[in-house]
């Protein structure tokens, strides 16, 4: 583990080994987290890190182009 300290802006520097590790860069965002023992930051995925998500998951209406296409009940 290891420690930050809040600045006078309520800024932390997260140590360069931190960075690299989780691939936080310049631009990341980070959401903080409030717990029972404190708070915890977590990094918002990109659109690169999300893009396969829902790869190879079934699709009920993949022939569906707009909503006119649709029978609606």
């Amino acid at each position: 583990m290891t420690a930050v300290t809040v600045i006078s802006k309520y800024q932390v520097v997260i140590p360069p080994e931190a960075r690299r590790k989780l691939g936080i860069y310049t631009g990341t965002r980070l959401h903080a987290i409030p717990e029972k023992s404190g708070s915890r930051l977590v990094k918002e995925p990109s659109i690169d890190e999300i893009s396969g998500l829902l790869r190879g998951m079934p699709v009920q209406d993949r022939d569906i182009r707009n909503e006119e296409d649709r029978d609606l009940p």
